[in-house]
């Protein structure tokens, strides 16, 4: 537990740091992806790639799923190039959101069509996991039991280490909306903590 602990901030009152003059990773490419250009393209899918899997994958809980929404979400970018607003940081919320929809896609999709089980499941090793490294079991099954905004919102934020402001957009709702359901999830997931699994 006092390695959960560590996770959520006090009071669920966090900091973002956010400065909005220091220049984002995806900036100098924003304008090349507008224009379509397979190297804007390809940096862009190297800087966020592995954050935006972990995030499906913790919503999922299917590697193979997250990286289908992941891919999903990059053929999206690709139709809406021309028509991308803002700057780096508003190009990385929009990632995320196209994520965010490709699960909740999934979601409806598995409810109207259970999956049914192979006979042989195919072995998955603990390498195969991209939040291995991140989560441990006991906070893992307390995010399971989040509803789906819940749980977006504490991964996207501790998980992930998006500011309050990409959260915002992820979500779109205000900065101010999106401390409060920050602070909601925090809520929720310390109760399920206390709760034990």
């Amino acid at each position: 537990m006092s390695s959960v602990a560590a996770l959520l901030p006090a009071k669920g009152v966090w900091i973002t740091g956010l400065n909005r003059s220091a220049p984002h990773p995806l900036d100098p490419h924003v304008e090349g992806v507008r224009r379509r250009s397979d190297g804007a393209f390809r940096a862009v899918y190297e800087e966020t790639v592995d954050d935006l899997v972990s995030y499906a994958f913790g919503m999922l809980g299917d590697r193979g799923a997250a990286e289908d929404v992941v891919q999903q979400a990059f053929l999206e970018l690709v139709r809406a190039a021309p028509k991308i607003r803002g700057d780096g940081r508003s190009l990385r919320a929009w990632l995320f959101r196209g994520v965010r929809y490709g699960c909740l896609d999934e979601y409806r999709r598995r409810s109207r069509r259970p999956e049914i089980p192979h006979e042989d499941p195919p072995e998955v090793s603990i390498d195969d996991d991209p939040l291995a490294d991140r989560l441990d079991p006991e906070l893992e099954s307390a995010l399971g039991r989040l509803s789906e905004r819940h749980r977006a919102a504490v991964l996207l934020r501790h998980v992930v280490g998006l500011s309050g402001e990409e959260i915002a957009s992820v979500f779109r709702i205000t900065r101010k909306a999106a401390y409060a359901l920050v602070a909601r999830a925090e809520a929720r997931l310390r109760a399920a903590l206390e709760e034990g699994p």
